[in-house]
């Protein structure tokens, strides 16, 4: 993904760095994910995720502030409830769960077997959901885009997000639609996460990283390890710069990219009105603002909620 600079003022507010607080949790997602499943009640969520009532109290009452969610209320036999229901902007989350699935079925070891296929409705034919333009609906991949900047913008990481307790990824190790290991050490931690978006970007040395995040050497050496170790992440030895390394995306790394383009796109719901955002991508053949979208990789039609269902989960190979 090549880089331009944009000449422009960079009003108030981070839109970036807003959507990555709440998409980057890994509690978060998983209860996105729940409520797309319509699993939708308080107590329903806290069973099927084995959260602490802290930790969902507090991931809900977010999730409504940020309007992702609307509280419905309801009648038990002692009282009246309340249930969590998405609303457009958390619809609009749909695709980014599509493209994690995608991404962990395709480059993540063992999960091909475990996760279950998607069926294009309009064909019948299993889709693997690739990412598109919708200006002219072809397919996109990192290599296709140019991300336009502002001046001055380096990339936002999020705040602090509590990462997941041991116990917690193995009691969700049995569902395996819960249960991402690798987009959660990408997501689920701010670092990780401004190193990926910074490597699309072009930064490939210990110090531009650095530079570009604001991050310490020891934090920084050891999200770059984490992320050599699960392979997103390739080392070479750097010839011409003082720094003893350069970091490059590998196919699996680069493959994560339509993950980011989503959160990137629903991030400008949060821009008020005259704000430019971060980053702009652009794709280059068509010339336009990327506006992604999921296409069926057989048919070539746009994927949308209502026109795919998960199918079965195939057959472990012998």
């Amino acid at each position: 993904m090549t880089e331009a600079t944009a000449h422009r003022i960079r009003p108030a507010g981070d839109p970036l760095r807003r959507a990555l607080e709440l998409v980057g949790d890994q509690w978060t997602l998983l209860i996105l994910q729940s409520l797309f499943l319509r699993f939708r009640r308080y107590e329903e969520l806290r069973l099927r995720l084995g959260i602490s009532p802290t930790a969902l109290s507090g991931r809900l009452r977010d999730m409504v502030d940020a309007g992702m969610l609307t509280r419905v209320p309801y009648r038990d036999a002692r009282r009246t409830r309340h249930e969590y229901r998405l609303t457009e902007r958390g619809l609009e989350l749909w695709p980014l769960l599509i493209s994690i699935w995608a991404w962990e079925r395709e480059w993540v070891e063992g999960r091909r077997e475990v996760l279950p296929t998607l069926i294009h409705l309009d064909c019948e034919l299993a889709t693997s959901a690739p990412l598109g333009c919708a200006a002219c609906g072809r397919r996109v991949d990192a290599r296709d885009v140019r991300a336009e900047r502002l001046d001055s913008t380096g990339v936002a990481a999020a705040t602090a997000s509590k990462r997941f307790r041991r116990k917690d990824a193995e009691s969700l190790a049995g569902d395996p639609l819960m249960f991402f290991p690798d987009t959660m050490e990408l997501l689920g931690d701010r670092w990780s996460t401004g190193l990926l978006v910074s490597a699309l970007l072009g930064c490939r040395h210990f110090s531009e990283f650095e530079r570009e995040l604001g991050i310490g050497p020891s934090v920084l050496s050891g999200r770059l390890s984490k992320l050599v170790e699960v392979g997103v992440l390739r080392t070479g030895t750097a010839k011409t710069r003082t720094d003893a390394r350069d970091y490059r995306l590998t196919a699996k790394g680069l493959a994560f990219f339509p993950a980011l383009a989503f959160i990137a796109e629903w991030s400008r719901g949060f821009e008020v009105a005259g704000q430019e955002p971060d980053i702009t991508l652009n794709h280059v053949e068509c010339g336009n603002r990327l506006r992604p979208m999921l296409l069926c990789d057989h048919c070539g039609r746009p994927l949308t909620r209502t026109s795919v269902q998960f199918g079965g989960v195939p057959s472990p190979k012998r």
